[in-house]
């Protein structure tokens, strides 16, 4: 059975089953898929540099030691990312891909401003989704770039779930703890053995004017199951085989 509406397909990573994660490969394989959104994470150097990275240090991706604060972009740049080039900057990537969106997530407090500096530079507020698992930093963001787009933090996550399991009634207006600068509530499937994504979920965020997305899918059958539910993306590490099972 075919989905009854369209469901997108976001690169986790920019595709890590695919690539190497979070590279100018990765970016690249985005671009070559024609996706319009390439999920991914952000760490800033010790003099504000703002780089595609999903861990705080280069162990598991470079087998260094070091973590990226402590390091200049000059340092960093002669670090292999992964795939025999340096780091991806966020101002070049967004520079050098004006037709991809970037759903970044900020790993924590410290890249908040450079990151932001680094959009507005690009004017590249109208293709940017700031996302975080802390709703504090994405509300302090909100304040002070009123054109910033987020999805929900994981305390407004939390209330939305709570409202849609209590089979409380569907209503449409002001959107949970947060405001007309949310524009998705991004979730797993489940959390510790409780399902997250429901139809009453799903209905709560549409009626809220939220979209539903779901990380990370990677099998075929989640894929059209979450599809045939009304989600409106699927966050994936493998974006071609769910080119191919989506449409």
């Amino acid at each position: 059975m075919s989905p009854t509406r369209r469901c997108a397909v976001v690169a986790h990573r920019g595709g890590g089953g695919e690539v190497a994660e979070n590279t100018w490969s990765a970016v690249e394989h985005v671009a070559a898929l024609g996706l319009t959104w390439m999920e991914t994470d952000l760490r800033a150097t010790a003099d504000g540099v703002v780089v595609l990275s999903h861990d705080a240090d280069l162990a598991r991706t470079a087998g260094d030691p070091r973590r990226i604060a402590e390091l200049t972009w000059e340092e960093l740049a002669a670090v292999d990312a992964g795939d025999g080039r340096p780091f991806v900057r966020l101002d070049q990537a967004l520079t050098a891909h004006p037709g991809i969106s970037f759903n970044i997530d900020l790993k924590d407090s410290a890249v908040l401003q450079p990151a932001l500096r680094a959009v507005r530079a690009a004017d590249a507020l109208g293709r940017v989704r700031f996302a975080s698992f802390s709703a504090r930093r994405l509300a302090v963001l909100r304040r002070q770039e009123p054109r910033a787009t987020t999805s929900l933090g994981v305390g407004d996550v939390a209330r939305l779930m709570v409202r849609s399991q209590a089979a409380l009634p569907v209503r449409r207006g002001r959107r949970t703890g947060s405001n007309e600068q949310v524009d998705a509530v991004q979730v797993p499937i489940s959390f510790h053995r409780i399902p997250v994504v429901t139809p009453r979920f799903i209905s709560q965020a549409h009626a809220f004017g939220m979209e539903v997305h779901v990380w990370t899918v990677d099998d075929p059958e989640q894929m059209r199951a979450l599809a045939n539910s009304g989600v409106d993306a699927v966050i994936t590490d493998r974006p071609t085989l769910a080119l191919d099972v989506l449409g």
